[in-house]
């Protein structure tokens, strides 16, 4: 795992997938993760950047969407239900 520790990322592309970063600033970038492997986020601030979900990462906020908007109360519960237990 690659370790950022109190760097500045500036106007620049980031991939999260694999890295550590902590108490690093990010500016104008665009973030991404894909799902492929484990990260740190440790006291970090973004300063208008965009996010991006690839690969696993997009596959996972898609499936989300479909269980929510086309699988009824059902669905609508099941999403709720796992960010519930995602705020715990």
């Amino acid at each position: 795992m690659n370790k950022f520790i109190s760097s500045t990322f500036n106007n620049t592309i980031v991939e999260l997938d694999g890295n550590h970063y902590e108490k690093c600033v990010f500016e104008n970038c665009e973030i991404v993760y894909k799902g492929l492997q484990p990260f740190n986020l440790i006291n970090c601030n973004f300063i208008a950047c965009k996010w991006k979900f690839e690969g696993a990462a997009s596959n996972t906020i898609n499936f989300l969407k479909v269980m929510y908007k086309d699988m009824g109360e059902f669905g609508k519960k099941m999403v709720e239900a796992t960010f519930e237990n995602i705020k715990k």
